[in-house]
């Protein structure tokens, strides 16, 4: 059996898996809420949501380390058989630390402090203004070349 169709299988798996267990979750916080007169999740005592989500929790950990680690054997696997592959994912790689590089330089940190009093530090902040302001590149070039690759199949025709 080949791995492309194994991997298939597991990635059916765990959809499935998953929507067992958005479903018992999603029935056992509305017991939880009923039980406890609450109208939203956050009125929940911590004791009575930290029983029911721990278990999905570290359950969820597990099946996103099985996932990466299949994929991450699946990538390694592709590279070997195809070398020249290797050259293209590494420029792929460079420009994307590249992006995230500029994004950095381009974002601004600044300490904040939430209606609940915890403070997000400078560094954090930087950090999600940096992936935003990735986000919006990454955004502008896939609507560039779907542009172009719009424009170029015009003039051909």
């Amino acid at each position: 059996m080949k791995i492309s169709k194994i991997i298939s299988y597991v990635v059916l798996a765990v959809g499935l898996l998953s929507g067992v267990l958005w479903y018992l979750m999603n029935g056992g916080f509305s017991d939880l809420m009923t039980e406890a007169g609450a109208t939203e999740a956050r009125e929940l005592p911590l004791a009575q949501s930290t029983e029911l989500v721990s278990p999905l929790y570290n359950l969820s950990l597990a099946v996103i380390a099985v996932l990466l680690v299949v994929t991450i054997i699946t990538i390694i696997s592709g590279l070997i058989k195809n070398p020249s592959s290797l050259v293209k994912t590494l420029v792929g790689a460079g420009a994307f630390l590249v992006v995230v590089g500029i994004s950095f330089a381009l974002s601004k940190g600044k300490e904040v402090i939430t209606r609940d009093g915890v403070v997000i530090t400078e560094g954090t902040t930087r950090w999600v203004e940096a992936g935003i302001i990735a986000f919006y590149i990454f955004a502008a070039v896939a609507v560039g070349a779907m542009l172009v690759a719009g424009i170029k199949k015009s003039i051909s025709n």
